[in-house]
């Protein structure tokens, strides 16, 4: 094995099931979607880790059915695809067999596609054995909370006079008494090119009418279940699986995590400062880059200055 190939394992499909019953335990309602979550690293991870790429969706097609036959869950056949609906079934499925919808196998074909196609496809469960379907049905669509990659060149030449000049692979803490500052780096970097997501303690139309933000997914942190772009701030392992997919899945990406304070209030410091460490160590393997903005003054003096041995320190007031 050449030292630059990650390695990787097949494990029997009852392992799934064994997965699942901790997660119940431990998430109750929540664990479909974590299984779905795992699944979708997984497939990204896998493409990745064989190298496969495609020049178009026809291309996509061959290699997704090639890669499909050796995870042995589920004998596949692609209906129908283009690129805007790609619809997948299954005949058998390892998860259905034990009773479950294919939370994990949803979430691994749309890592695998949405790796292959560099752009972020959602897939939903149409039909599903364990529901007594004579299959399982997927069908996946490019995402609307996800943005594509947007790779104008044009867009990329030069700095153009930036007051902020900010390196890609870098997590940047901007220390300020208001959020203005990240914001227009975050601008910046969409007008530079890059593909943005932001996550916020404000409601996401209220952010994009006083920061000016008119591309990119916004996610609220929020307790708000009935939202579809809202993830409550206690579930840190939901949060830095949707940074850390954003970040696979795009060529060129910039998140602005903004309400860091709130997140330590709804959480402890230490583990909101873990969540920052994984994220620091993603930014550097995928070249994307990390705005956090905060106000010193609302932290305990201790706590700030382990966020800026972590993070690249921007003082801006």
């Amino acid at each position: 094995m050449g030292k630059d190939m990650r390695p990787f394992f097949v494990m029997p499909g009852s392992a799934l099931k064994d997965l699942r019953e901790e997660l119940q335990l431990l998430n109750g309602a929540d664990s479909a979607r974590t299984m779905e979550r795992y699944g979708y690293r997984a497939g990204v991870g896998l493409v990745r880790t064989l190298g496969l790429e495609c020049a178009d969706i026809s291309e996509a097609k061959a290699i997704i059915e090639q890669v499909w036959t050796e995870t042995g869950l589920s004998r596949m056949s692609i209906e129908m695809i283009n690129e805007t609906e790609i619809v997948i079934t299954f005949k058998e499925s390892v998860e259905a067999e034990n009773g479950d919808h294919c939370d994990f196998t949803r979430g691994y074909i749309s890592g695998i596609v949405s790796s292959l196609m560099r752009k972020r496809y959602d897939a939903y469960e149409a039909s599903c054995l364990s529901d007594g379907a004579e299959k399982c049905v997927h069908v996946l669509t490019p995402s609307t909370t996800y943005p594509a990659d947007r790779m104008d060149a044009t867009k990329r030449e030069g700095e153009r006079g930036r007051k902020y000049q900010l390196e890609p692979g870098t997590a940047y803490l901007v220390e300020s008494s208001s959020l203005d500052a990240a914001y227009q780096m975050y601008r910046d970097q969409i007008e530079d090119g890059c593909t943005g997501m932001v996550l916020a303690r404000e409601y996401p139309e209220k952010v994009q009418r006083l920061y000016g933000i008119k591309e990119g997914a916004i996610l609220w942190l929020s307790y708000e279940r009935g939202k579809r772009y809202a993830r409550e701030p206690t579930d840190i392992p939901l949060i830095y699986s949707e940074i850390k997919n954003f970040f696979e899945a795009t060529g060129r990406a910039v998140v602005l995590l903004s309400g860091l304070e709130y997140l330590i209030s709804q959480n402890n410091f230490l583990k909101v400062l873990k969540l920052l460490q994984l994220l620091n160590d993603n930014v550097s393997l995928t070249g994307a880059t990390l705005i956090i903005p905060v106000v010193p003054e609302a932290l305990n003096p201790q706590d700030v200055k382990m966020l800026e041995r972590e993070l690249r320190v921007l003082e801006v007031d």
